[in-house]
């Protein structure tokens, strides 16, 4: 190893401001030959029988729900959840593992392709086969910090690869938490490249060139950057941004549901969630809608959550709520009206309260595309047209609601969103759902985690034609005027012209 100082993470706690623990940071210099270990090992781990690979990964699953509580504590004090918030963390993570666990070997079997019509053509049938692609460098978040780090480096591992995984510097703590329990699972030494530290890091993991795939998770800014510098080594990337999520309600959904629902749904993980809603259209008068909800985000509990029950923990850090109270700002100059929140709160911590704003001029929404924390803007909409052309407006489409009675005129609206998950009378929960594949389009990225459509992403297809020795082969030199005419009776039998 090159002895080169590392500087130390520091992981706080947001709703303090404190020290709560010190995780060896990653020298950039170091990054070369720790990238470079996980590709020898990982020559090894792919010859490794697949049944062998989902072992270790069973071993890792039960060793993270044995250790759930104080990876959910080390969740809310690193990153500032709520407790039950945590929890569910850590139980979407598990569901997600469970299902590669039982479901890896079945997607990752070879296939059979059958020849059909064209045995006709001496055409043999062939089999697909799933390999892995070596080396993925995975640049994690810290909103989500086990469910979708976690999630992607299981289903690398179990598909054959080997990891780089730069954690966010804003979780060191929970992910040395993790790094410990795929060792303790018997993930092979060195498999996982574990980088701690900030962009010079991320930066040094993909110059190393040993990458055969990116995968990252965060802003479409910092993601604009990162899948650049991907581009320049010819690396391919799945990359999961920002959302600017919306929710449109039509006039016949129940109202007091309906408002409990897109309360939580604003302002879960301090709206801090890729898929909480930002965006509020009600077809018809919008107004009593923002009243409710405004009232609903007023009563929010919002401390310390480890001091007791609390409904909403503080921002991520100084910085980030800094900027977010700008935006605010700026929303609020321009004409929108603050029914409720719209400042920090006092104290230690970085806390904002939840914050409602209304707009019916439709000139604000542009000071908050893809603002990332505790806000909800809520407008009115003279129809169904309206309410989706403005949800496709932006350039973001993670994920968007509909909401409703009326379920035929809301799968109609559904139909029309541009967005990779759309949910109807339901927002944000449905993304735990394991089997089903995570991701957004147009900015909010490309390329799908988890599930079927996740786990191939850390695969490439490789097409097996298999011929006896010595057997017949069609269309043989020399060429002949049989051959044209038996090309010509194939192409009349099965491609009849119009």
């Amino acid at each position: 190893m090159a002895t080169v100082d590392r500087e130390p993470l520091i992981a706080c706690n947001p709703a303090t401001g404190r020290e709560i623990a010190r995780i060896e940071g990653t020298a950039p210099a170091d990054v070369a030959l720790l990238v470079a270990g996980a590709r020898d090992a990982q020559e090894a781990w792919a010859t490794t029988p697949i049944r062998h690979r989902i072992e270790v990964i069973q071993r890792f699953w039960s060793i993270l729900s044995r250790d759930s509580d104080t990876m959910a504590r080390a969740i809310r004090d690193e990153i500032g959840k709520p407790l039950p918030e945590a929890r569910f963390e850590m139980i979407a993570t598990l569901d997600a593992i469970r299902w590669t666990v039982k479901n890896a070997r079945g997607f990752l079997a070879d296939e059979r392709i059958g020849a059909g019509w064209q045995r006709a053509a001496l055409m043999k049938p062939a089999v697909v086969r799933w390999r892995p692609l070596g080396v993925v460098g995975i640049i994690g978040t810290w909103n989500y910090p086990v469910l979708l780090d976690a999630s992607a480096i299981v289903q690398a591992i179990v598909a054959g690869n080997g990891v780089a995984w730069k954690s966010s510097e804003h979780c060191p703590l929970v992910a040395s938490h993790l790094r410990d329990r795929f060792h303790e699972a018997g993930v092979p030494v060195n498999l996982i490249a574990s980088l701690f530290g900030g962009g010079d890091v991320g930066q040094a993991m993909i110059e190393t060139r040993n990458l055969a795939k990116g995968f990252f998770t965060g802003g479409v800014e910092t993601g604009r950057r990162v899948l650049t510098a991907f581009s320049e080594h010819l690396v391919p990337a799945v990359m999961e941004l920002s959302g600017f999520d919306p929710a449109v309600v039509l006039p016949d959904a129940p109202f007091d549901s309906t408002v409990s629902a897109l309360t939580w749904a604003a302002f879960v993980g301090a709206g801090q969630t890729c898929v909480a809603v930002k965006r509020i259209y009600v077809v018809g008068d919008a107004r009593p809608w923002a009243e409710a909800i405004s009232q609903r985000a007023r009563a929010l509990r919002v401390g310390d959550p480890a001091t007791g029950s609390v409904d909403m923990g503080p921002m991520i850090s100084e910085r980030a709520r800094a900027e977010f109270h700008a935006r605010i700002h700026d929303a609020v100059a321009a004409g929108a009206e603050l029914l409720c929140g719209g400042e920090p709160i006092d104290g230690p911590g970085w806390f904002y309260r939840p914050t409602v704003l209304f707009d019916d001029e439709r000139g604000t929404e542009a000071h908050l595309e893809g603002i990332f924390g505790p806000v909800v803007i809520v407008q009115s909409m003279d129809s169904d047209d309206m309410a989706v052309s403005l949800s496709n407006y932006w350039s973001y489409g993670l994920a968007a609601s509909v909401w409703g009675r009326d379920l035929k005129r809301c799968r109609a609206i559904a139909d029309r969103l541009e967005a990779g998950m759309v949910t109807i009378n339901d927002a944000v929960t449905p993304s735990g759902l394991a089997a089903a594949p995570f991701g957004g389009t147009k900015s909010s990225g490309f390329g799908r985690v988890r599930g079927a459509i996740g786990l191939r992403e850390f695969v490439e297809a490789q097409t097996l034609h298999e011929r006896r020795p010595g057997g017949f082969r069609p269309h043989l030199f020399p060429y002949s005027d049989r051959l044209g005419k038996i090309l010509a009776l194939y192409q009349r039998l099965f491609h009849p012209r119009a």
